[in-house]
Formats: C-alpha cells, sequence, structure tokens
C-alpha cells in the first residue's frame, strides 16, 4: 500500500534525530517500508486505511524516542586499531628520514598527503560504485596524458634503475608509483562488470592490458608485479564470490587468459631487449648489491646500532630506509614494524571480506593487498634479497609521490570499514549474457 502524509511526516521526526546525515535517508526509506507494511496488515484486518495508518505509527512509538535509539545504532565505526598503526608508521617515517634527508622539504608532501587521506576517508565511497567505469577511464586516460609529457631519467651506472617522471613545478611525480594506484582502478571496472557473466570476464581481461603496458613501458618491474598479483587477486574474489554467475573453473581458468600473456611478453622483452630502458633492470643480476646488503645485515644487532659502514649504499632514503634503521636500531624493531604492518593488512582484509557491499570488499581487498605486497617487496629488499627492487615502505621511506598515493588509498579502504554495512552496491543493469 502507498506511503501517506502520516508515514512522511514520523520518518522525517525520526531522521531528524540521527547525526549521521548519510543514512538518515536509508533509514527513513527502511522505516516507511515497514510502516507500509504494518498498515496492509490492519487493513487485513478490517480497518481502513487512515485508520491503519494511524494505529502503525503508535505501534511504532514516539518518534523522538525512536530517533535517539536509531541514532546509537547508526554511528560511523572508526576503525582506531588501522589509524594507529598508520600513525606509528607515520613517526618512524618522520624520523628516518629526517635523519637520512635534513634537507628535504617535508611539509608540503606530508600536507597533501593528510589532505588525501581525509578526502579518501570522508568520501562517500559508494560514488567510487554508481561511477566505476568513468573512475576507471579518467585515471587511465591521466596516466597516459601524464606519460605524453614525462621525462625518462636513466642512472645505470649509478643506481641501476629507470625512471619516468613528470615534472610539475615545483613537484616530480615518478610514474612507477603509478602502480598503487592501479589496482584500485581495475577493482572499480571488475566491480562495474558483475552480473555479465564470462563476456563480464573477458572485459575485465581487456580492462587490465592498458595499466600493465603503462608499467611495462616506464618501466618498472615490482609496480607491474605488484599491479599483476593485486589484479588477479582482485578478479578470482569477484569469480570466487559468484558475482559473475558463471562456472568458478571456467571462469578462473579464463581470468589468467591475460595476466599470463603479458607475463610472457615481460619475460621475453626482459631477457632478449638492448632497450636501455630493460637493460638497467639486469645490470645487477650478479647479485653484487644484494651481497653487500646482506654483508651489512650480518653485521646488524637484534637490538642496537650494528658494526656495518652504510656509505656504499645509494639510495639510502629511497630504496633502503630500513636498511638504516637495521644498522642504528637492530634487526629487532624491523621485524616488529614487518608484523606490525603486515598484521595491519591481515585485520583490513578479514573486516573487508565481512562486507556485505561487493563495492567494499573489492576496495579493502585492493587496498590491502596493495599495501602488503609494498611492504614484503621493500623488506625482502632491505634484507638483500630483492630481484627488483622495492617501490616504497608506505609511510616509512622517502618519496611524496608515493606518499600520497599511499594515504589515498588507506583513506579510502579505511572509509569502507568506517562506513561499514552503509556501502551500497549501485544497482547493476540486466545483461544479456
Amino acid at each position: 500500500m502507498p506511503s501517506n502524509e502520516h508515514f512522511t511526516e514520523y520518518c522525517q521526526q525520526v531522521s531528524q534525530q540521527i547525526r549521521w546525515k548519510r543514512v538518515r535517508g536509508v533509514v527513513a526509506q527502511e522505516l516507511e517500508q515497514h510502516l507500509c507494511d504494518q498498515q496492509d496488515a490492519y487493513v487485513e484486518q478490517g480497518h481502513d486505511a487512515d485508520e491503519a495508518a494511524r494505529m502503525a505509527v503508535a505501534q511504532m512509538g514516539d518518534a523522538q524516542m525512536v530517533g535517539q535509539a536509531l541514532n546509537q545504532t547508526h554511528r560511523p565505526q572508526t576503525p582506531w586499531l588501522p589509524m594507529f598503526v598508520i600513525l606509528v608508521l607515520l613517526a618512524m617515517g618522520l624520523v628516518l628520514q629526517s635523519v637520512l634527508s635534513p634537507d628535504a622539504i617535508w611539509a608540503l608532501p606530508y600536507g597533501i598527503a593528510a589532505a588525501a587521506f581525509f578526502l579518501g576517508y570522508f568520501m562517500d565511497t559508494s560514488l567510487l560504485g554508481r561511477h566505476a567505469g568513468k573512475v576507471y577511464g579518467l585515471v587511465l586516460a591521466l596516466s597516459l596524458l601524464a606519460l605524453f609529457r614525462a621525462n625518462i631519467i636513466l642512472n645505470v651506472e649509478l643506481a641501476g634503475h629507470g625512471f619516468v617522471s613528470l615534472s610539475l613545478p615545483p613537484f616530480h611525480i615518478m610514474l612507477g608509483n603509478l602502480a598503487l594506484i592501479f589496482p584500485m582502478a581495475y577493482g572499480l571496472f571488475v566491480y562495474r562488470m558483475r552480473n555479465r557473466g564470462m563476456l563480464g570476464i573477458v572485459y575485465c581481461g581487456l580492462a587490465y592490458l592498458p595499466f600493465a603496458g603503462i608499467l611495462l613501458w616506464i618501466p618498472t618491474i615490482i609496480g607491474f608485479l605488484l599491479y599483476t598479483i593485486t589484479s588477479v587477486l582482485l578478479l578470482y574474489t569477484a569469480i570466487w564470490q559468484g558475482w559473475f554467475q558463471v562456472r568458478r573453473v571456467r571462469g578462473l581458468a579464463l581470468a589468467l587468459i591475460s595476466p599470463l600473456m603479458c607475463c610472457g611478453v615481460f619475460l621475453v622483452t626482459l631477457l632478449s631487449s638492448e632497450n636501455l630502458q630493460f637493460r638497467s633492470f639486469r645490470i645487477d643480476l650478479d647479485g653484487h648489491l644484494n651481497h653487500q646488503v646482506r654483508e651489512l645485515i650480518a653485521q646488524a644487532a637484534f637490538w642496537g646500532e650494528g658494526s656495518g659502514d652504510l656509505s656504499t649504499i645509494l639510495n639510502l632514503e629511497t630504496d633502503y630506509s630500513l636498511l638504516y634503521g637495521i644498522h642504528h636500531f637492530g634487526l629487532g624493531p624491523f621485524l616488529v614494524l614487518m608484523l606490525l604492518s603486515v598484521g595491519l593488512c591481515i585485520f583490513c582484509m578479514r573486516r573487508g571480506l565481512r562486507q556485505q557491499s561487493m563495492l567494499g570488499k573489492l576496495l579493502v581487498v585492493a587496498g590491502s593487498t596493495t599495501f602488503v605486497l609494498q611492504v614484503v617487496s621493500y623488506g625482502v629488499t632491505n634484507l638483500g634479497y630483492g630481484l627488483f627492487g622495492a617501490i616504497s615502505f608506505p609511510f616509512v621511506s622517502y618519496g611524496g609521490t608515493a606518499l600520497v598515493f599511499n594515504a589515498l588509498l588507506m583513506g579510502c579502504m579505511l572509509s569502507v570499514l568506517r562506513m561499514g554495512p552503509w556501502v551500497w552496491d549501485s544497482v547493476a543493469a540486466a545483461q544479456k549474457v
């Protein structure tokens, strides 16, 4: 039975008691539906519609009391534990970089990172779901535009790395760090393709290719691997949850075609290409730098300062911040830091997979996987076993671009945990498969 003015007025009075404005409309809609159901029940008992409406409102109770009770249960769930871990990582990063890069200007990049974090944290993540395809297209378009105007910086003799940077004075944006935001953009595309069957999986495979191609062109091997692993995990999560409504085995096999093709092309190019950008990643295959790092680790103490000489290690503030920390504070604090960071990702992943929303699950999986892969790759590199280097250690290692991207990424992920059940999936149109 259609709602009437009694219900509309009552629901408005109730919703005004709820401080969190974002859920007022949803609560009012659910409450009005409940009142309509109760009105129908009274009509079936023989009451007329107007009398049944008044009885339904009376049964619900005083609007102010009901609203206050709903206000207690409809509040943002602040994720205090992840917030605390992020603050700890920021504090450690500030301490390390104040020593390693005393001349750097920290206020501006940290200010931008703080703005990016709060933008993601207080944003209505349901908007990302409603405009998932547009977000994917916007990220791809901006990335291609950045590459078109980028400068290639090769430093093979000194560091063994090739960089592509976009100069926007006073900023220099390292485009290899695009690997940090590509997984979330791809996750939104996967969300957009849900309910489209095998054709949706094919589209997701094609959507994987542009970002992978960009990362291979830069090139950033660790960025390519990070994006590929996270993208496969996102698509596998969607298929396993039944969002594409296909047989799991067939869907999972189809999802691997594009990543395997890209990995094959990458390996052939890396091993055979004479292009300077790719050769720059092969100069340390003899393990000379890794051997130096392992020797320094062997001279480190478990607690306290070690006896090694760090003067031979280049890019200490960017690629080997943790090595500096190990040398001065010991392996014990390093293990605590790694466990704290990995524990943060496990906590967020478990909370994320409990989300009722498909969008919420994908955003948390994208954020936590990207975070933990950075942590693991950076930690392995700083122990002397890295093959392809590392992008960053989130919030700890030097780099304004990575700092801002990680802040935005974590802000969006914690926003999902904050909003909990109030992350809504957009209604997907029925698709013919």
